[in-house]
């Protein structure tokens, strides 16, 4: 079914995903893994093949395989704090603001 701005629906929760779904983070996200492949000694284009839709630490595992998950998930932490602070290129996707501006007065329950 369409969806229309008179669309009305019911729902006992909503959960978004930021990233695709809000806003597009790639040029964020692209910068972070560069250093972070440059880091290690890796190409970055390769990089760049593996790590999206996997978390951080997961990609890690796979690009570098002998490494120690605890330096993966460390690694990761750091990443994830660069990639929270850096917001050049980090652009709002199409409609999200509307989207986000209807849920004003939406009644929220823990």
């Amino acid at each position: 079914m369409p969806m229309t701005a008179s669309t009305v629906l019911t729902a006992r929760a909503l959960l978004l995903d930021m990233d695709g779904t809000l806003v597009n983070s790639d040029a964020v996200v692209e910068r972070v893994w560069r250093r972070w492949a440059d880091r290690h000694g890796l190409d970055g284009d390769e990089v760049m093949k593996v790590v999206h839709g996997r978390q951080g630490y997961a990609s890690m595992a796979v690009l570098l395989p002998s490494r120690p998950m605890e330096q993966n998930y460390a690694d990761n932490a750091r990443m994830l704090a660069e990639e929270t602070a850096d917001m050049d290129g980090v652009v709002a996707i199409p409609g999200a603001a509307e989207f986000l501006a209807s849920l004003r007065g939406v009644v929220a329950h823990a």
